[in-house]
């Protein structure tokens, strides 16, 4: 008996100057996401609730990314699982927030975890580049005008 693969993990760590309530707001409410996650959002946000992404850009699907919020811990952490047609098996993974205040502001870690098979191998590289420029535009977005 072979054993389960395990899932995949991307890890990223962000330093945010904004208050941990900020942060969460940021990351689950549809008008934040849209300024900076994706270009236009649906989002109900509670356990359970209906997560839509869509993105214009060059090269993105037409086909928005449907999700659903499973786990809504305010303001600690908050985590959805979903996909779109495009993604193997219409799954792209579940992806987690988790917000620590600090001196600075709001630490932040997000883990990526998608199936550890061959098919997921492209949609893997294509994230690990995806997040580190998401994040800069979420830092940008929160971070206090001078």
């Amino acid at each position: 008996m072979t054993a389960p693969l395990a899932d995949l993990e991307l890890e990223f760590h962000t330093q945010l100057a904004a208050p941990v309530e900020r942060v969460f707001a940021a990351l689950t409410r549809a008008e934040h996401l849209a300024r900076w996650f994706c270009d236009a959002a649906e989002s109900d946000p509670r356990e359970g609730g209906v997560l839509v992404c869509r993105w214009n850009r060059p090269g993105s699907s037409a086909e928005p990314y449907r999700g659903t919020w499973v786990l809504f811990d305010p303001p600690r952490g908050c985590g959805f699982a979903g996909g779109q047609p495009g993604h193997p098996g219409g799954y792209a993974g579940r992806c987690t927030w988790t917000l620590a205040a600090d001196a600075h502001g709001t630490r932040l870690v997000t883990v990526h975890q998608l199936p550890s098979t061959i098919e997921y191998a492209p949609l893997a590289q294509a994230y690990a580049g995806a997040w580190p420029r998401s994040l800069d535009r979420l830092v940008a977005y929160l971070t206090p005008e001078r």
